[in-house]
């Protein structure tokens, strides 16, 4: 029987509707809806993942760089970004880093000048990576030459915070043009 024939006697009551077929249809239907909605929940539950260790590796960072360069004080979000910057420079800046903090959370250093020889000593690698972590937050500068990138404001950076209340970085005005020819106020 042909299918015009076969659509035509089921039309008359002849043959049975195909509840196969529509059962297939909307199992189908079904499993395609759920594997959509998983895959959405999946690549949701991969960056919640992703954004979690993101976060902890900052924290990591921060913790480092507070002891590596003094300062108790660090912008988190500078950083993040410094961070990133870093990272995005060389692959492996993320494992160097948990290195670094491992070394100098077990050798027990007394400052960065200890941890400091300690790694030029034994771990010449990381006192590479220990450099450019402290460079980049005093200078504000990650990599260098034409690669180099200004990650942090100048007057930002840390190399100007000690004289931030008496000097400006070089190239900020601390008021209008020519401000210097003027005469300064009797204290």
């Amino acid at each position: 029987m042909s299918t015009h024939g076969r659509d035509d006697a089921r039309r008359a009551g002849q043959l049975p509707a195909m509840p196969e077929r529509r059962r297939l249809l909307i199992g189908a239907g079904l499993v395609a809806g759920t594997l959509a909605l998983s895959g959405s929940w999946v690549r949701t539950a991969l960056a919640q993942s992703a954004a979690a260790a993101d976060v902890a590796q900052n924290a990591n960072f921060l913790a480092l760089s507070r002891l590596l360069t003094g300062w108790p004080a660090l912008d988190a979000r500078m950083g993040e970004r410094l961070y990133a910057a870093l990272s995005g420079e060389d692959h492996r800046f993320a494992s160097q880093v948990a290195a670094l903090a491992d070394f100098a959370k077990k050798g027990g250093h007394a400052n960065v000048e200890a941890l400091t020889a300690a790694l030029d000593a034994q771990q010449d690698e990381l006192a590479k990576t220990l450099r450019r972590i402290v460079a980049a937050w005093y200078t504000g500068v990650v990599g260098e030459g034409p690669n180099a990138r200004v990650v942090i404001a100048y007057a930002d950076a840390l190399m100007f915070q000690p004289v931030k209340d008496v000097l400006m970085p070089p190239t900020y005005c601390q008021a209008a043009p020519n401000y210097w020819v003027a005469k300064p106020p009797m204290a």
